[in-house]
């Protein structure tokens, strides 16, 4: 009742504010207005209902006022009606500005924005899907569809058909090579070390692939066109680990192909996976050390351990290019964002025998100039393809 009271008062002065500003449009300069309509609209449900009842008195000036509601905020206030208190200590460094994917510190004040398929919500910091399969987002299972776990594997857990869709599978001559990662209908990332002077002939993908046993129907595969691993590419060290394939023709997304979402370049976002204490690996890995590999898909969520921790108990050269991480269980549910890429380890689930993993943030630029045959911003290319 207090609300109800309340918001019917809120009208009644918003509507002769309003009112009170067009009785006098001749006389206000425009941004005069805009800046008084700013200081009325307070809410969206306000907002809406005023927009109803005063159509019916002017419509005429209806269209001026729809154009208002994208308020640019006074100082202190953010979102799409300027609803949200703007903290001091809001900045990219801190919490990630409260940003939910990227934020951007380069002006006076930061500024959340998301990766492609999504757009900024309405508080200025949430980022809405626009696309019906955007990156890095499991799909919503239907009513009568319900993810079935099954019994741990040696260490690891079986992921659930569907909660893994940016997951692909690199076969050589028909037979299982590696994972690999969707970054796109077109262009799949995988390690050099896993197609490094090999013909593309010889190297298939497979997408919405699950249990590599049987046809689930919910399988594509493709060709892969061509080859292209990273100039630094060092075969000894394993630094800069990394490899793009682009496939023959695109892959259909849909809810057992998703691609995975990257990192934004030059945001703070990069530093604040640098916080995260764990990431999760996913893929058709051994199940024991010298073992066979799974028949399921499974995923693991791994703790992150300090490259000087690794250095310590490997005694191998771990480079800037390289994160470090150990056996936890578990996972998140959110929007997913491509850390590391499985490049190579010592000994499989030994205590203090960690796997290494290429540091795919310091290779953000290499990716989008290779996806975007940006061919001058690349010292040399690594290319094997079918001619």
């Amino acid at each position: 009742y207090f609300f109800q009271k309340w918001n019917t008062l809120l009208l009644i002065l918003t509507y002769r504010a309003i009112k009170l500003i067009f009785s006098h449009m001749q006389k206000l300069n425009y941004s005069a207005s805009v800046d008084a309509v700013q200081r009325v609209f307070l809410s969206t449900k306000v907002n809406q209902i005023f927009l109803l009842s005063f159509n019916h008195f002017h419509k005429s000036d209806i269209i001026i006022l729809t154009l208002l509601q994208k308020c640019q905020c006074l100082d202190g206030f953010e979102g799409r009606y300027c609803q949200t208190v703007f903290e001091d200590t809001l900045n990219c460094l801190y919490l990630n500005g409260h940003c939910e994917q990227f934020c951007d510190g380069s002006g006076s004040r930061r500024r959340c924005y998301c990766a492609d398929g999504y757009v900024l919500g309405d508080d200025g910091r949430q980022c809405v899907p626009n696309v019906e399969y955007p990156c890095g987002r499991v799909a919503q299972m239907g009513q009568n569809q319900t993810a079935v776990i099954t019994p741990r594997m040696v260490g690891t857990y079986h992921c659930p058909k569907g909660h893994c869709p940016w997951q692909a599978l690199l076969t050589e001559n028909h037979m299982f090579s590696c994972g690999a990662i969707i970054l796109s209908d077109r262009w799949i990332l995988t390690a050099a070390h896993c197609v490094y002077q090999k013909p593309s002939t010889m190297l298939h993908i497979t997408v919405g692939e699950h249990d590599i046993r049987e046809d689930e129907k919910t399988e594509q595969r493709r060709r892969v066109l061509k080859v292209v691993c990273h100039e630094d590419y060092n075969v000894t060290s394993s630094d800069s680990d990394l490899a793009l394939l682009k496939l023959h023709r695109p892959v259909k997304l849909g809810r057992h192909v998703v691609p995975i979402c990257l990192p934004a370049r030059n945001s703070t976002f990069t530093q604040t996976l640098e916080t995260v204490r764990n990431s999760t690996v996913s893929g058709w890995g051994r199940l024991a050390q010298f073992g066979s590999t799974s028949r399921y898909l499974q995923r693991l969520q791994l703790p992150r351990v300090p490259v000087q921790e690794c250095r310590l108990h490997s005694g191998l050269n771990i480079t800037k290019n390289m994160i470090c991480a150990g056996f936890k269980r578990g996972g998140p549910d959110k929007t997913w964002f491509l850390t590391g890429v499985v490049s190579w380890g010592k000994g499989c689930g030994q205590e203090n025998m960690y796997g290494v993993y290429t540091k795919v943030t310091n290779f953000l630029d290499w990716i989008e100039n290779v996806m975007f045959c940006k061919s001058q911003q690349i010292k040399k290319l690594f290319v094997f393809q079918v001619n």
